[in-house]
């Protein structure tokens, strides 16, 4: 249950902080991309990196917190880095690559059945 509490406590404070960086930026864009959720994206992964390097344990109190609570709240795409990274190491550069593919396939399939299915106008 303490993961669970950990989880929810850096959630709460990552999800407000993308939110406030992504506002501050909503009037720049890099090459007419939205380069708030870039810039959030790459600090989230960034911080990932780090935090990957430094906590071997995956089953501690600062994983739980800072890795699945506030940095997979704070960025979408930590998670994904991190799982993608961890293949990488393990020697499963195929299933790395898979996981990439179809994960981005998937999302956008995802997004694009759900928008043509909802789209009321």
């Amino acid at each position: 249950m303490t993961k669970f509490f950990l989880i929810a406590c850096g959630g709460a404070l990552g999800a407000p902080l993308r939110y406030f960086i992504n506002d501050l930026m909503k009037h720049s864009s890099v090459l007419m991309l939205p380069s708030g959720i870039m810039l959030v994206n790459f600090i989230g992964c960034f911080c990932v990196g780090i935090a990957m390097a430094y906590i071997s344990d995956l089953k501690s109190n600062v994983y739980f917190f800072l890795i699945a609570g506030f940095l997979g709240s704070f960025t979408t795409m930590s998670a994904f880095s991190q799982q993608t990274i961890e293949l990488l190491y393990n020697g499963k550069e195929l299933n790395a690559l898979i996981y990439v593919v179809a994960s981005i396939a998937s999302c956008l399939i995802g997004t694009f059945l759900a928008y043509s299915l909802f789209k009321t106008t």
